[in-house]
């Protein structure tokens, strides 16, 4: 069973935004979908996200 961890993504020149996913690659696609971006897009997607996990 999957567990969902909190985690912050932040895009190169944006605050963080915190998700519930299961993953970074799960949080950042969320991030893109949020803002209305394309996750595969090289300049505005995922590869231009940074994703961390939340300690507790």
């Amino acid at each position: 069973m999957k567990v969902k961890h909190l985690y912050e993504v932040k895009s190169p020149n944006g605050s963080w935004y915190p998700f519930w996913a299961y993953d970074s690659r799960d949080a950042k696609r969320q991030y893109c979908k949020m803002r209305g971006l394309r996750p595969g897009d090289h300049w505005t997607g995922m590869s231009m996200l940074r994703a961390r996990k939340v300690k507790r």
